[in-house]
């Protein structure tokens, strides 16, 4: 309270009658009320007396109240021992709002600069919208500092917020080069960092250094990270997380009373008399006496848990949580039960299982590094004598100086594979000669065992390095063959690994072609999980690659396991990809493969839930009949053609 202030308090009587003692009462009481704050609680008791959720953004609109293990984590925020957060955990376990109750809380209890960093610019815009501004409506002690949000106001912008009291909140994509420019923070949120653009912000560099670098100025900075793990020996979640003291949530045995964490291989569930699995029955084991631990006893377990760390505390606390521990109904252990049945036999799926469900980076791909291993897998079957399990037949070609190698992948239901033949078409390839006899190799015909004659339906060539010219006019004759040319290339982003066939082609830039893009780092890591299944004989085998006993050469295994996946860091972030296990060793059948199953993605054609062919049954009877034309037995599958390509009118050019 000012003098002008109490004195427009206080009447003119009152002052000239030798009201100054009260006067000078009311000034000291005024200066007491202005330096006084607040009184500074934790954020998991801010979060229980002021926190609110919206109907926006959670089915249980109304007051909040967290899940026991949601406050450990809150107070690392406001422990003062504590200057770096890392939280590695799964989908499903409430940490969006978390995230919500640390801005919400420096905006009211302690008002800071905050940055929220997000993995893309859309990314902080959406957050800033969704999350952000229902909380300061709904949440009343924040409305009352916010004030009205949809009014006017410029300090009232999507990407930044500015608020009375002096606090403030800015939002980032990670993929924005000038977007940590002139930003100063002492609090910064690092969101969902293993989905960040691994190459960093631009030409700035790495996110997590910029956005840490913005904080240097203040003393109590706190540096939050979170994501959801990726790749193992890339995740930069996991990375931080095994640098922090490494904390996990014990619970109590609602029967012995000893206390563990819920680890996934003790997660059981029973099996009915015919051996179905029964998912509604998902239990926990006691892993000190074996005690059963039904869905019921979880909110007491969770209510007397504790966070215990592994390592002395540097004042980096990091936290591991995974959907087990949640209490949202779609995350009870029958759910998650399911989830893993239906994925337990597809890799890719069970890549996301481990990445969403139990919160661990995965294992990227098994490597087949031993030849003799997948030749000893060869299959008693050859080009003349495919299974009848064959659908449709691709191939991918790969051009040298001095020849063609062509592989012929035939494919089943589910994306069960079998490489037909390998051919090596030797001639120089800048002759037109040696292109029409490899026109005829692809033109070739297929037989299965019950004698159906297939023939390729779509291929790739690659028109990098070698011939590149010739190979465009090749395929420039036969797009509806779909015969394409193709360009292969690396992930620049590990965390969004690059689509093997890109549905659209890109032109090149001293051509009028379009080459195909195939991301090849992709496509191998796809493979190499593919080799990596063991076919077992009279049954199914989804995504599984067989080998014939005839039509490979006899280095073919040896080009395919010429390459090995390597981790390497560029500007001090980590990058997969595969690299030739030694400078000039050949490579040509392991790039063959890669280009045949882009040609097989490149089809519209879904090969699954058919039942096989049945074999042909023999005649009954020795009459003759009329022979059958190879066109009378050939029963390709029937494809769409792709739209003939629509001429685009030359601009004029107003300089000629």
């Amino acid at each position: 309270m000012t003098v002008m202030e109490a004195l427009a308090l206080t009447s003119y009587e009152e002052t000239c009658s030798g009201g100054l003692q009260r006067l000078r009462d009311r000034l000291r009481r005024g200066r007491a009320e202005a330096l006084s704050r607040p009184p500074i609680l934790t954020l998991s008791e801010w979060a229980d007396e002021f926190a609110y959720l919206s109907p926006e953004t959670s089915a249980d609109a109304g007051k909040f109240v967290a899940f026991a293990y949601q406050n450990g984590m809150m107070d690392a925020v406001t422990d003062p021992s504590v200057r770096q957060i890392s939280v590695m955990k799964s989908a499903r376990v409430g940490y969006t709002k978390i995230l919500d109750h640390i801005v919400g809380y420096f905006i009211h209890q302690d008002p800071s600069p905050v940055l929220v960093v997000q993995p893309r610019v859309e990314d902080a815009e959406d957050y800033s919208r969704t999350e952000v501004a229902p909380m300061l409506r709904d949440t009343p002690v924040l409305a009352e500092i916010a004030g009205d949000l949809k009014a006017k106001d410029s300090n009232q912008r999507i990407l930044k917020r500015v608020f009375r009291n002096g606090s403030s909140v800015s939002f980032v994509g990670a993929n924005s080069p000038g977007g940590f420019r002139r930003i100063t923070a002492r609090i910064i949120a690092f969101d969902e960092v293993d989905g960040y653009p691994a190459q960093g912000a631009g030409d700035e560099g790495d996110q997590i250094a910029l956005g840490t670098k913005r904080s240097e100025s203040f003393w109590n900075r706190k540096i939050i990270l979170g994501s959801t793990p990726t790749i193992d020996g890339v995740s930069r979640i996991q990375k931080a997380w095994e640098e922090s003291d490494q904390r996990r949530y014990f619970v109590p045995c609602p029967r012995c009373g000893h206390k563990q964490t819920l680890r996934w291989e003790n997660l059981k569930w029973d099996k009915a008399e015919d051996g179905q699995h029964l998912p509604k029955t998902a239990h926990f084991r006691c892993e000190a006496k074996g005690c059963r631990i039904e869905e019921h006893d979880k909110p007491r377990m969770i209510d007397n848990g504790e966070w215990v760390a592994a390592k002395p505390s540097t004042g980096h606390a990091g936290f591991h949580i995974w959907a087990a521990y949640s209490l949202f109904p779609n995350a009870a252990w029958q759910y998650l039960a399911e989830e893993w049945l239906r994925v337990y036999r597809d890799p890719s799926q069970r890549k996301t299982f481990t990445n969403l469900v139990l919160g661990e980076p995965h294992q990227e791909a098994f490597e087949i590094t031993d030849p003799e291993a997948l030749r000893a897998r060869c299959e008693p079957y050859n080009d003349e004598t495919l299974p009848d399990d064959v659908r449709l037949i691709t191939y991918g070609a790969d051009t040298q100086n001095d020849r063609i190698e062509i592989t012929f992948v035939a494919w089943g239901m589910d994306d069960e594979a079998w490489v037909a033949v390998h051919h090596v078409e030797i001639g120089d390839t800048s002759k037109i000669d040696v292109w029409d006899r490899f026109d005829a190799v692809i033109s070739s015909r297929f037989k299965t065992e019950s004698g159906r004659v297939l023939v390729a339906q779509a291929g790739c060539i690659d028109s990098a390095g070698h011939r590149s010219e010739m190979v465009y006019k090749f395929c420039r004759d036969r797009k509806r063959r779909r015969v394409y040319p193709i360009i292969g290339r690396g992930n620049a982003n590990p965390k969004q690994p690059r689509q093997i066939w890109s549905k659209t082609p890109t032109r090149t830039k001293n051509s009028g072609d379009k080459p195909y893009t195939v991301g090849v780092d992709t496509a191998k890591d796809d493979l190499s999980s593919r080799l990596a299944i063991l076919p077992q004989e009279d049954r199914p085998n989804p995504r599984a690659i067989h080998f014939p006993a005839e039509g490979l050469s006899g280095d073919y295994f040896e080009q395919l396991t010429a390459e090995h996946a390597v981790i390497k860091y560029v500007n001090k972030l980590p990058h997969r990809k595969w690299e030739p296990k030694t400078v000039g060793r050949r490579n040509e059948a392991w790039d063959c493969l890669v280009y045949a199953l882009a040609a097989r993605l490149s089809l519209p054609v879904k090969l699954r839930s058919q039942p096989a062919t049945p074999k042909v049954p023999e005649r009954a009877t020795d009459e003759p009949e009329a022979p059958e034309t190879e066109a009378d037995r050939a029963e390709p599958v029937q494809i769409t053609p792709p739209p003939r390509p629509v001429r685009q009118r030359p601009r004029w050019n107003m300089y000629r």
